[in-house]
This record gives structure tokens, C-alpha cells and sequence, in this order.
């Protein structure tokens, strides 16, 4: 089948459909005289004969929107005009609802007006919502078309934006020259001060200076300045506060409002100024509000000093001021009386009277309200004694003293007065009261002190007696002893005996000084207490052999090690075999055990001497406490070994305790100290190896310098039998002459000496070159730590307390080999 001619007839369709569509489009467009409708869905051409198109080139022309809208409100044709009102596209608005774009007041309806418009003609004010949202007042006015002419309705709208925008000048400026009057009037009628400033800036662009623009008729009163316009700060007060130019700069720099109180000490004056930036932030004008509140602070400074002066005095006397309200039963309270009763003094909030009683303590509580109630009722004042008591603080002793104040029917309306802290006063009466009964106590144990003290020094004169009496008959005894050898050595070991015995005690004593003034010390280590109860027992087995008495020791095959100070801890040991000795009848028994219970190892000293009664078992570890001296069976003692011994075993972290069945059967101590469970000594075979073992020693040269004669005689004889070559001198000043002509390898000098003392020529050998390497003793009977410290700063090398023990002597001149 030929498609040719039906292909041809479609192309031509095509074409004329095309050719329409943009005839349509020019008509909507207004590029042709014709307007295109649409009535129920089809689109009707309207043409305009030529002898109208001059009246439609005046329509576009308008300076006024113009509008033809079908019978149903659409738009049919507008202008340009109103298409530029809307910002829409003329193509756009052609077949739109009018009623899309118009805003209408709320007692108005579109429809109302249509049904106007269409047989005669409407005016409204309205706004028109333009393409980007933005209202635009206008007035419309509605005019029936020729129905002949295929359109309804025109409509003409008038643009009301510049119309309104005069208006609104108009009430603008008018209400700028109210307020203008406004302003001048209350610029000129105000009190305070008031002036524009304009800031002055160097060529850094710093601000120096600024200059007054405008006052107010009350600046000059208020300032004290005159003439002001015009003229700047610095020409009227050249020596201004830098600190007024700089905070009125910052304030128009910043443009943030500042008020404050400032002097201007050039002036005299303080200010409570008001200061802020007029303009934009490139503005360098500032508008200041001011008062001259010099005499206000003076007055205030006087008021402050005043109350301040109140306040401390009331403070000082401990006293706080109130005023209770009774109609609403609040107390208002300053701050003395908030810090009486525990509340934050800053804190001046009134509270109730309740919140004050429940401070009171409970015991006084009934009574204060009772007071309170009974003053109101028929009462004129108040006085009340009571306790505070305020969570964990101590209780507060205070009376409270008001006057009641009544209206003209004769309530009690307030009741002004103070509080006053009397804690102080009671607690010194009642102190009195203790002090008295203390008195009393101290006074009966300054009785028993006094006795103890006597019983003490007659003590002491008799233990002292008791190693001297032997030694002076051992003397006199080996100055007739016919060079019998074997006398002379029972002799020598007997003083040697009793010797050790007062060094015991002189020893103790020190210790005592020592523990009084907490300057007692440990050297500890980790020693084997099998070593230290053989050291002991060498100690104490002297003493035990003169009693006569049978001493059992009974000790552990395996090392039980402590950390202590061996020295202390034989201490211990011979203060309580010796206790032991001491109590113990002659021919008595003493036993002596070390064994491990436990984690601790034990050490008891057990005798079956005169025994303790229970009530002793405790008071025995007492300073200077002793047993009756009727049971001591003709010993005696110091009262102060079983003390030293607690003291010393408490140092080691341990305890000890004493037990007895009673009277006549004997005694039990038993000091226990922990063990070192895991600790395994290194193995060290030289580690016991005596000094004196050491075999002889080297001869020295030795100067011995001490004004004591004797002393000297027997260190010299002792030194001499040794081997060694010895001079004396009888002070520093002798000794320090003998020192360079002598030349020795050691000098052993005492300290208190005439002339020059022993740390004086210890000083003056070390700063002399040929002297600077001898050795310096020191030998002296001052024994404590700081007399040691004190020797050997002064230069001395070692430091030996008297008596001397040769022992000492060789161990120590045998170390200097």
C-alpha cells in the first residue's frame, strides 16, 4: 500500500499545529493584537481590531497595573506593569487566578468583590504577594467589562509603596522633632551631668586627648569645669588620670556601655559616670552621664569606717545584734551573731525564729522559749542564759539580752538586742575550778615526787657506794700487797668488776637523758640473738658469780635472726639478768632461755627470787620505780634498768612482760621481738674474727694531754706497758708545744682543760702543716651524741668516753695498723 500521500497529509498537520502553537504563544506573549482565553477547557482566540491598538499601547504604557479577568477571576490580559509588580513573567500570569497574588483584610473576601466587579465597579486596599514572598500594598479598583468584548472584569491597581513610604517619613520626621524637643528639654532640666565627647588620636593613631562637644546646663555643677565646648580635657586639666581617656577609648572603640566610680584626683571629685558610644562603630563619640558623688563618698568612707569599727569592736567582744519581728516571727541577725550560731555571716537572710532555737542546746531549748513567750506576754526585758550547740563544734556558752517593744494597744510588735558570748568566761570558770583540783593533784605528786626523789639519790649515793667501797679497799689493799702477784690480779679484777658496774650506771643514766629527749637511736642490722646472749652473759656473768647464784642458759641450736641493734639488745639481756641477780637470794637460781614461737622469738629471764605482787607487774616498767625495799632482801637499785629495757625493746618493735605467781616465787620477763622468717646470712667466715686478735700491734709515738693527774698517770702507764712512747702535757697550750717538738703518731686528749681547750687543739693541729696527719683521740667524760658530733667536727678522728677500758685502747690502735 502507497503510504506516500497519508505520510504528506501528516507532515502537513505537523506543521500547522506548530505554526499555531506559536501564534498562541505571540498572542500570550503580546506580540499580536489578540488575547487567548480558556472557557472549560478550550482555549479562545480573541483578536483586537486595528482602530483599538493605540488604546492598548496607552494601557502598556501605564505607570498602573492593568488586569481583564474572566467571569471566574482569571487573568485574560495584564500589562507590563503588573507583571514587573510581581516579578513574574507576563506568559505566566495569562490564565492564572488573580486571586493567587492578592492578600486581603480579614472582613474582605475575593469572591465578594468579583460579584461586584461584574455589574458595576469596587475599590480595596490590598497587597500583592510579589515571586519572592514580598507584600506590596496597592489599591485595587474593579470595573464591569462590555460583555461583547469576551472579558468580565478590569481592574486597575495602584502602586501604594511610595505613597506609604512619604507617609511614613512624614510621622518619622515629625516624631524625630518630638523628640528632639523631648531630648533638649530633659537635657537642659536633668541634675546630673551630661556631655558628648569626641576622642582625640595622635599620629600613631593612640588616643590622647578628648574634646567636648556639647554640655548640659548641670555639667558645670556637677564638674566643676567651665567653658567646656570645644575645648579638650587636656587644655582644662592637663595633668588628667590617664585612666579617664582610656576607659572613655575603650568605650568607643568596644561600643559596649560602661558605668563606673572613678576620682579624678585633679579635680578633687569622685564620679558615678555612665559612659556610651553615639554612631557606628567608626565613631569616635562618646555620650557620658555623670554625678559628682564626692560628698556620698565621703560620707560612705565615714559610715564604713564607722560600722567597721562597730563591727570589730562587737566582734572583739564576741557579741552579736538582733531584732526579732513578732508579728511574723523572724529574727534578722548581723554578722556576729550568724558566726555565734554557726550560719555563713555573709548570709543576711531573716529566718525564723525556730531555726535560732533549734541551735540551742536541747537541755536549754524549753527554757529560752519559755523566757521568750513569758517577756512577750507581760514582760518588758529579756534576759536568758543558754548553750549553742551547732553539729560538730564546741558548745557555746552565751545570755541573750532584749527590750520588747510595743504599738499603742499595748502587743509586742519587736524585740530588739544582743548576744552575747560568754564561753570564754565560763570556760575560765570552770578551768579555775580544774586548775584548783589539778593544783591539788600536782601538788600531792610533787609530794610523791619529792619522796621518790629523795628515795632516788639516796639510791644512787648507795649503788655508787657499793662499787666504791670495794675499789677504795682494793686500792689500799694492793699498795700493801708485798708484790704478791696472785693478790694483785684478785685486786685488779675486783676494781676492773665494780669499775664496769658504775659504768653500768652512769651508762643508764645517759640513756635516760637520752630517752627524755627522744635522742635515743638504733643502729640497726640483722643480727643472730644467739651472738647477742653470748655477749650478754659475758656481761652479766660477774655480777651473777658474786650473788652466788646458778645461772641456766638455754638457747637454740638453729640462728634465730632479728633486725636490731645488737648493743641495745644486750643491753636488754644484762639490765635483766642483773634485775634477775639483784632479787634473787644467794645460792638462787636464774634461767636464762631463747626459743622461737611462732613468728617471734622469746627471750626469758626466769628466777625464783622474792617475787611481785599483781599490782606491780605493770608499774614495774615505771621511770624509777622499785619494789618495796623490804623485800629486796639488802639489794637496791635505780628503778630505771626494767624502764630503759620496755623503752628499748619497744624501739625494736617488740614487747615485753612481766609475770609472777606472788610474793616468794619468783619472777618470769619474757621479751619478744619479731623474727626474720626468710632472711639467710651471706656466708662470711672472717666476719667474727675479734680485733684483738689481731696479734701485736705497731709501736707508736703517743702524746697524752689531760689535766687530770691521775688519769693521765694511769693512760700513760697503761700505753707505756704496751710498748709504746709516751709524753704528757698538762693542757691544750702544753700539749700543742709538746706536739711540734715531739712529732707523735697520735694524740689522746682530754676536752675541759684550762688555758686551751681539747676542741682548741684539735682545731690548731689540723691548721698546722707538719701536725695535719696525726691522729686525735678525743677522751672525755662527756659521753652523749652531740659531744661526739662536736669532736669530730673540731677535728678529733675518733671519740672514747671515760673511764678508759684498755680494751678499747687496743682495738682501737690495733685498727690503725
Amino acid at each position: 500500500m502507497d503510504n506516500a500521500p497519508l505520510q504528506a497529509q501528516i507532515d502537513d498537520l505537523r506543521r500547522r499545529l506548530l505554526e499555531a502553537e506559536n501564534t498562541i504563544e505571540a498572542i500570550r506573549g503580546g506580540e499580536v493584537d489578540a488575547f487567548v482565553v480558556t472557557e472549560g477547557g478550550t482555549q479562545r482566540i480573541y483578536t483586537l481590531e486595528g482602530a483599538d491598538r493605540p488604546y492598548r499601547l496607552l494601557v502598556e504604557q501605564m505607570q498602573q497595573g492593568a488586569v481583564t479577568l474572566t467571569d471566574r477571576g482569571d487573568i485574560a490580559y495584564c500589562n507590563r506593569r503588573f507583571s514587573e509588580l510581581l516579578d513574574f513573567p507576563h506568559h505566566r500570569l495569562i490564565g492564572t487566578s488573580l486571586a493567587d497574588f492578592v492578600v486581603l483584610d480579614e472582613s474582605q473576601s475575593f469572591s465578594a468583590l468579583l460579584e461586584t466587579g461584574r455589574t458595576s465597579s469596587a475599590q480595596t486596599e490590598a497587597e500583592l504577594v510579589a515571586s519572592d514572598g514580598t507584600h506590596i500594598p496597592v489599591i485595587l479598583t474593579f470595573n464591569a467589562l462590555d460583555p461583547q468584548s469576551g472579558v468580565a472584569i478590569g481592574v486597575l491597581i495602584t502602586d501604594l509603596t511610595s505613597q506609604h513610604s512619604h507617609e511614613r517619613l512624614r510621622e518619622a520626621t515629625e516624631q524625630l522633632r518630638i523628640n528632639e524637643e523631648r531630648y533638649r528639654t530633659l537635657f537642659q532640666s536633668i541634675d546630673e551631668g551630661f556631655c558628648v565627647l569626641e576622642m582625640v588620636y595622635d599620629d600613631q593613631g593612640n588616643c590622647c586627648d578628648y574634646r567636648f562637644l556639647e554640655v548640659n546646663p548641670a555639667f558645670e555643677k556637677q564638674s566643676g569645669l567651665i567653658n567646656a565646648i570645644g575645648r579638650t580635657i587636656r587644655e582644662m586639666v592637663p595633668d588628667i588620670e590617664e585612666s579617664w581617656i582610656q576607659t572613655y577609648n575603650e568605650v568607643a572603640t568596644s561600643g559596649i556601655p560602661k558605668r563606673f566610680v572613678n576620682v579624678a584626683e585633679k579635680l578633687s571629685r569622685w564620679f558615678n559616670v555612665y559612659a556610651f558610644r553615639l554612631g557606628d562603630s567608626n565613631s569616635r563619640r562618646v555620650a557620658c552621664l555623670f554625678t559628682d558623688i564626692t560628698q556620698q563618698r565621703a560620707s560612705e568612707i565615714q559610715l564604713k569606717h564607722a560600722r567597721s569599727r562597730l563591727e570589730s569592736t562587737l566582734h572583739a567582744a564576741e557579741i552579736g545584734t538582733w531584732e526579732f519581728d513578732l508579728v511574723s516571727q523572724t529574727v534578722s541577725a548581723d554578722t556576729n551573731l550568724a558566726r555565734i550560731f554557726g550560719f555563713d555571716p555573709n548570709d543576711n537572710t531573716e529566718r525564723p525564729l525556730s531555726t535560732y532555737l533549734a541551735m540551742i542546746h536541747p537541755d536549754d531549748r524549753g527554757t529560752v522559749s519559755d523566757t521568750i513567750r513569758t517577756t512577750m506576754e507581760s514582760g518588758d526585758r529579756l534576759e536568758v542564759n543558754y548553750r549553742i550547740s551547732v553539729n560538730d563544734r564546741p558548745v557555746r556558752h552565751v545570755v541573750a539580752r532584749g527590750r520588747v517593744e510595743r504599738d499603742e494597744d499595748g502587743n509586742a510588735v519587736r524585740m530588739p538586742g544582743v548576744v552575747i558570748d560568754v564561753t570564754g568566761q565560763r570556760l575560765a570558770e570552770e578551768s579555775l575550778r580544774e586548775s584548783e583540783r589539778n593544783l591539788r593533784s600536782i601538788a600531792e605528786s610533787l609530794e610523791e615526787a619529792d619522796r621518790r626523789k629523795d628515795h632516788f639519790l639516796a639510791t644512787l649515793a648507795h649503788e655508787l657506794r657499793n662499787p666504791l667501797a670495794p675499789i677504795k679497799s682494793a686500792a689500799q689493799m694492793m699498795q700493801a700487797a708485798d708484790e704478791d702477784p696472785e693478790q694483785l690480779r684478785e685486786l685488779s679484777a675486783l676494781v676492773d668488776r665494780q669499775a664496769d658496774q658504775m659504768v653500768r650506771l652512769i651508762d643508764d643514766l645517759l640513756d635516760v637523758s637520752r630517752i627524755s629527749r627522744g635522742k635515743i637511736k638504733l643502729k640497726t642490722a640483722n643480727v643472730d640473738l644467739r651472738d647477742v646472749v653470748a655477749v650478754a652473759l659475758e656481761s652479766a656473768a660477774p655480777f651473777i658469780d658474786d650473788s652466788k647464784q646458778t645461772l641456766h642458759v638455754q638457747t637454740p641450736e638453729q640462728s634465730l635472726f632479728v633486725n636490731g641493734d645488737s648493743a641495745r639488745l644486750t643491753q636488754v639481756i644484762v639490765n635483766l639478768l642483773n634485775n634477775a641477780a639483784k632479787y634473787t637470794p644467794a645460792a638462787g637460781e636464774i634461767w636464762l632461755g631463747v626459743e622461737k614461737v611462732g613468728d617471734e622469738a622469746w627471750i626469758s629471764v626466769r628466777d625464783n627470787g622474792i617475787g611481785l605482787e599483781a599490782s606491780s607487774l605493770q608499774k614495774i616498767f615505771e621511770m624509777f620505780e622499785q619494789v618495796d625495799v623490804s623485800k629486796e632482801r639488802g639489794q637496791s637499785g635505780l628503778g630505771i634498768g626494767l624502764s630503759l629495757a620496755k623503752t628499748l625493746v619497744d624501739l625494736h618493735r617488740g614487747s615485753i612482760v612481766a609475770e609472777s605467781p606472788g610474793i616468794n616465787k619468783g619472777c618470769r620477763f619474757i621479751v619478744k621481738l619479731p623474727l626474720l622468717l626468710d632472711y639467710v646470712p651471706l656466708d662470711n667466715n672472717d666476719s667474727n674474727q675479734s680485733v684483738c686478735e689481731n696479734g701485736d700491734s705497731q709501736k707508736y709515738r703517743i702524746l697524752v694531754v689531760d689535766d687530770a693527774r691521775g688519769i693521765r698517770y694511769v693512760l700513760s702507764r697503761m700505753l707505756k706497758k704496751m710498748g709504746h712512747s709516751v709524753v704528757e702535757a698538762i693542757d691544750g697550750e702544753e700539749g700543742y708545744r709538746k706536739a711540734i717538738e715531739y712529732s707523735p703518731d697520735i694524740v689522746f686528749s682530754d676536752i675541759s682543760m684550762p688555758k686551751m681547750n681539747g676542741h682548741e687543739l684539735a682545731q690548731k693541729i689540723r691548721e698546722t702543716e707538719t701536725l695535719r696527719n696525726i691522729r686525735l683521740v678525743a677522751l672525755t667524760g662527756f659521753g652523749q651524741d652531740a659531744d661526739r658530733q662536736n669532736a669530730i667536727e673540731s677535728g678529733f678522728d675518733e671519740h672514747i668516753v671515760k673511764p678508759v677500758d684498755i680494751k678499747v685502747v687496743q682495738r682501737l690502735l690495733r685498727s690503725d695498723t
